[in-house]
């Protein structure tokens, strides 16, 4: 890497191939390591709430791990949560997901994602959705980026009353928008809607927000919001299931 003129610089591949760029356009230099297993890095965090008067309890757990090389990049998420109280039913919510991205040049890339969801609040046993699609990114800065990816998505659905269960195709819109190094604060909020093909009418959206803030060395502070929209639930009434869960927790490798 060199400067060649002013407020811009030339990157020079391996194959020798060179490639200019505005300055303002390094959003980031991460050192892919020649070891395989030194290219992972991820988090875990873990929140407990107790309530002795009505016997409240509430656990969730949170991870993430990705993996990247020169061209793509590897993301898997899993959160949990489960709540039991006196005389109500327990609640529980389980959603993963786990995305491959295939960088084309400067802003594009071509996506692929498997996710899964399950709560107790829609009667909703497990959902499994993979989905293909293409995106670019709109904004990337050094402490910001906001992208866009449309494609094609097929649910297979389970639900508590099996008569309910089910298959669909839906095309996707995701928008992804993360802040990043702005000192001790990142944030990474998800906005995915999905339009049914196969189902009349149908609507699914599915939004999260999660903050962290290092509070020493690799540990941090996380506040969670998610929920999920489908106008067409299996139990009438339960069109939005939503959480907020908060905690602590630790990255290695960042």
């Amino acid at each position: 890497m060199k400067t060649t003129e002013l407020g811009r610089f030339t990157l020079t591949l391996p194959d020798g191939t060179e490639e200019q760029y505005r300055i303002n356009e390094i959003t980031k230099l991460d050192e892919i390591y020649d070891q395989f297993w030194d290219r992972f890095k991820g988090s875990f965090d873990l929140g407990f709430n107790f309530t002795k008067a009505n016997s409240f309890t509430q656990l969730s757990v949170g991870t993430e791990l990705s993996y990247i090389d020169p061209k793509s990049v590897i993301t898997g998420t899993l959160n949990a949560l489960s709540t039991g109280q006196a005389e109500v039913v327990d609640t529980r919510r389980t959603d993963a997901n786990i995305e491959y991205l295939r960088l084309l040049g400067k802003s594009w890339y071509l996506m692929g994602s498997v996710a899964f969801l399950s709560n107790t609040e829609q009667a909703l046993d497990g959902r499994i959705s993979p989905s293909l699609g293409a995106g670019r990114f709109l904004v990337s800065t050094n402490q910001l980026y906001y992208g866009v990816s449309m494609g094609l998505t097929y649910n297979i659905e389970k639900y508590v009353d099996i008569t309910l269960n089910k298959t669909s195709t839906e095309a996707f819109i995701f928008n992804n928008f993360n802040i990043f190094d702005m000192k001790d604060f990142d944030l990474t909020s998800n906005l995915n809607i999905f339009p049914s093909l196969s189902e009349s009418r149908r609507l699914r959206t599915d939004f999260n927000v999660t903050s962290k803030y290092k509070i020493i060395s690799d540990f941090y502070v996380k506040i969670g919001f998610t929920i999920n929209y489908d106008n067409q639930p299996a139990v009438e009434g339960n069109e939005i299931d939503y959480n907020f869960t908060s905690g602590v927790g630790w990255k290695f490798n960042k």
